[in-house]
């Protein structure tokens, strides 16, 4: 049974709790006890309750609930039947929520108004479960409070699963509730793992505890197995005579017979996620309705799991995607300088294998006419695998440029989709390949594959990242094939940039619309900030881009860089509740598209720096980003009027991830230096005599390449 929170004294600080005659009040109306001119029964009355509500969200309703426990009990006690008393209480907490909707209320006062009604349908049902008895219940409130007993258990197990966002922790805790609720002898998790192909068993209550992580099955082996590679539950009444069932020495489930085993999928973006089991020591067969709650309850845990995961995204993680995007925008880079074909083929076979850590790699190029395609570019292949000639529709490479879509061979010696090619497959000596089509302005061109030696199940985020490589490298392969054929003439030139600048600008825009969807779901504050920042960087990629791709000679200016910079760190970056202002002061100094991509970055990365530590705290501030020529070189400087730098920084030895981002893009891509002081002693033309921080850049004035 459901345990009512206990009241918690409230924070200093925190609003005072409602008055005890507030809540029963409320709770009466709720009731449908009292009819008052103002109770939640009637429109308009938001505004009312709205602090009562607000102020016992912080305790979890606590009080209220046990108000509405001890009302709801004097009712039960009365004779009034628990269906008259649920109608009234959920046709007044509907009322209440369009009355609150009549007020916009906030996103967080809708979640509140909504974790409330199933509260509150929960609490009269165990005040009915303790006072009213079940012997004299018609059939349909025995169904009812079954129904309702059923949702108090999801809730618990909602409650369970997300109470931590360490992984291992919601396993375990997962395990635990779903054997409480369910009465179950054992309940037990399984984790699919991509690199591996297999489930691993991740937490269990029930089973032999030193198991965990030790004991795997392959999709399709066992009952669990089974589950997870048909995408249904299998249920069976006892599983030492189902002809599915494994035995796994060690795991000590001799004395269990039933079993049901349930697949964990992410439904979103289809997604197995793993396998929920329990098993019990009744020989017996399990219902359809506790098939469906055990299915209820793997959707419930899918999502719960999938936070923990992405929660678990450390910073090395984060620093892998940074590089990731850095050296998607350096090959994006390389392909828009170049217009020869054999350096367009050359630099897509080789940054293929970087970006996939594979060994080998190859271009198939697409004829038309013959259906047929042939390599014109390779690395790490031998010379007699280059002849090879492949139909579409055949091997993984056919079946890619044949369906559009990405094919992944994780053992390349025995998938039957490579037999027509088997003879070659020995003779490179691959064993996993992964296949993307080359695919410009809906014109099939060929398509490209990577090989490893050893056995390798190529991830979700590689396959994505390859494929979204390929977009860009069959734009460069088109370009560079149509800027053969028509010349070196500019208007050519321009014709082709444009369709490059677009495609790398629609990229950069669909990166930072799905790093914007996640960020919505993410709870933890350092993830958040992470991630915001990511946003920022890419949509500043985006905007220089878009300055770039406005002129034909692909030139811009310092000044416009800046603007743009400072346009989206306000409207991504800046603190609502912060006045905060990014000025910029600079003349239009020309730069080129290299540098205007790289300074970009910088500036972000500085004007990030600023509102987060320097005008942190802060009710409002001011950001100013300067630029001016001093002989041969060009001083930028990014300065706050914030709390300035602590005391004795060192740059060299306290920079974070963010200032050692700056550091290595400016000195290794700008060839320029860096250095950050405190406004008041900065030794630089362009003091603004200013309270905070002063970050310094000096860049040569000369042109790129």
């Amino acid at each position: 049974m459901r345990q009512t929170p206990v009241p918690a004294e409230p924070a200093v600080g925190s609003p005072a709790l409602a008055s005890p005659s507030e809540s029963l009040l409320f709770c009466r109306g709720l009731l449908g006890e009292d009819d008052l001119g103002d109770s939640p029964a009637q429109r308009g009355s938001w505004e009312r309750w709205r602090a009562l509500i607000r102020q016992t969200a912080q305790i979890g309703f606590g009080g209220l609930l046990a108000t509405l426990g001890r009302e709801a009990s004097l009712l039960a006690g009365s004779g009034v039947p628990l269906s008259t008393v649920l109608r009234r209480a959920q046709t007044h907490a509907s009322e209440l929520c369009l009355s609150a909707l009549d007020s916009t209320p906030s996103a967080a006062e809708v979640d509140t108004l909504l974790a409330l009604q199933r509260e509150v349908v929960a609490t009269i049902a165990e005040a009915y479960e303790h006072r009213y008895p079940r012997e004299g219940s018609t059939e349909t409130e025995k169904l009812l409070v079954a129904r309702v007993a059923r949702l108090a258990a999801l809730q618990k197990i909602n409650s369970v699963v997300n109470s931590s966002l360490d992984l291992g922790d919601t396993l375990a805790q997962t395990v635990g509730a779903v054997a409480e609720v369910t009465n179950a002898d054992v309940c037990s998790l399984f984790l699919y793992e991509e690199t591996s192909g297999r489930l691993v068993l991740s937490a269990t209550s029930g089973l032999n505890p030193n198991a965990v992580g030790s004991i795997s099955l392959g999709l399709g082996e066992g009952i669990a197995g089974t589950a997870a590679q048909d995408g249904r539950p299998v249920a069976t009444r006892d599983g030492w005579r189902d002809p599915r069932f494994k035995f796994i020495p060690g795991l000590h489930e001799e004395p269990y017979h039933g079993m049901l085993s349930v697949p964990i999928i992410l439904f979103t973006v289809n997604k197995l996620i793993g396998v929920l089991t329990i098993q019990e020591k009744a020989v017996r067969e399990f219902t359809d309705d506790e098939i469906a709650f055990a299915e209820t309850v793997a959707g419930q845990i899918a999502i719960a799991i999938e936070n923990a995961r992405l929660y678990e995204m450390t910073d090395e993680k984060l620093r892998e995607k940074v590089e990731q995007l850095s050296t998607l925008r350096h090959v994006t880079a390389s392909l828009v300088s170049a217009v020869d074909r054999s350096e367009v083929l050359d630099i897509i076979v080789q940054h293929a294998m970087t970006l996939t850590g594979a060994d080998m790699s190859s271009i198939f190029e697409l004829d038309a006419a013959s259906q047929e395609m042939k390599i014109v570019a390779h690395r790490g292949l031998s010379e007699s695998y280059l002849n090879i000639r492949v139909r579409v529709g055949e091997g993984a490479i056919g079946l890619a440029v044949q369906s559009g879509q990405p094919i992944v061979v994780q053992d390349a010696r025995s998938d039957p989709r490579l037999r027509t090619v088997a003879k070659w497959v020995a003779e490179a000596g691959y064993q996993a390949m992964c296949s993307v089509p080359l695919i410009s302005r809906n014109d099939v061109l060929g398509g490209i594959s990577v090989y490893t030696r050893e056995q390798r199940r190529f991830n979700h985020d590689e396959v994505e990242l390859l494929a979204t490589f390929a977009n860009d490298a069959a734009l460069a392969i088109d370009k560079a094939r149509l800027y053969e054929e028509m010349g070196r003439e500019h208007a050519a030139k321009s014709v082709l940039l444009q369709e490059l600048n677009h495609r790398v600008k629609n990229n950069l825009q669909m990166m930072a619309s799905l790093i914007r969807l996640q960020l919505r779901r993410v709870r933890a504050p350092g993830v958040k900030e992470t991630l915001a920042l990511m946003q920022s960087r890419i949509e500043s990629l985006g905007a220089v881009h878009d300055l770039l791709a406005q002129d034909d000679v692909g030139l811009t200016t310092v000044q416009d860089v800046a603007k743009k910079v400072a346009d989206i760190a306000t409207a991504t970056l800046a603190p609502r509740h912060q006045r905060v202002s990014i000025d910029v002061e600079a003349e239009g100094f020309p730069i080129g598209p290299n540098h205007a991509m790289l300074l970009g970055l910088v500036l972000n990365e500085l004007v990030c720096n600023s509102l987060t530590h320097g005008l942190e705290r802060r009710a409002e501030g001011t950001v100013l980003i300067e630029a001016e020529e001093d002989g041969d070189t060009l001083q930028v400087c990014v300065t706050d009027d914030g709390v300035g730098l602590p005391a004795g920084f060192n740059l060299a030895q306290d920079a974070g991830l963010g200032l050692s981002i700056i550091q290595r893009l400016i000195s290794e891509q700008l060839n320029g230096n860096f250095r950050i002081e405190n406004a008041a002693s900065a030794r630089h033309a362009m003091r603004s005599k200013r309270a905070g921080a002063c970050a310094i850049i000096t860049l040569p004035r000369r042109s790129e390449g």
